[in-house]
């Protein structure tokens, strides 16, 4: 159990009695830290950071970026959100052009708009995905907006993960059962920044 801490209390306070990075400004105050990310309580944030909580704290919206060669994994993926547990929306970019058609400058900033509407990227990984093009701009366009970003992998891939979530030390769920998906984006959504 969580001591409670007042709502002023200053995130380097935070950091430095839990020793953890939050990834937010030292001078920011817990309320306003909470209201960003989403959450009730300290102990629930401090719970998310270390990927224990099980419950999510508020509806997150999530863009799912995937390899299209896992489309049927990642249609059955969505359909995780008609699970009660899982209170989330998702948006995805469902990419069907190469990352060197003509059109790549459009679909970019139609991408980019329904990243900057999403609190966490999920990666869905598989046996490709470390490898693609549109994948790596996605992780990397989200760490630039300071979006939460976990990964999930597909049912039976042994493919490697993609770099950037070696770089931020994402939490990366090992299955696709829904308290380890929940926990995986709460994480996210508690270390996003």
């Amino acid at each position: 159990m969580f001591r409670a801490k007042r709502d002023d209390t200053l995130v380097a306070t935070i950091e430095k009695q839990y020793g953890i990075d939050v990834h937010a400004r030292s001078d920011m105050k817990l309320g306003s830290l909470l209201e960003e990310r989403g959450f009730d309580s300290l102990s629930q944030f401090l719970e998310a950071y270390r990927c224990r909580l099980s419950d999510h704290a508020r509806k997150r919206r999530a863009f799912l970026s995937f390899h299209m060669e896992d489309r049927p994994q990642v249609q059955g993926f969505r359909l995780m959100a008609s699970n009660p547990r899982l209170d989330i929306e998702f948006y995805d970019g469902s990419l069907q052009e190469s990352v060197d058609s003509h059109q790549s400058t459009y679909v970019r900033s139609v991408i980019r708009e329904k990243i900057q509407r999403c609190s966490v990227v999920v990666c869905l990984i598989g046996n490709g995905t470390a490898w693609r093009n549109w994948v790596d701009w996605e992780l990397r366009t989200a760490y630039e907006m300071g979006k939460g970003i976990c990964g999930v992998r597909l049912k039976d891939s042994r493919g490697h993960v993609p770099t950037l979530l070696y770089e931020i030390d994402a939490p990366i769920s090992p299955t696709m059962a829904v308290e380890d998906v929940v926990k995986v984006i709460e994480c996210a959504a508690a270390r996003r920044g």
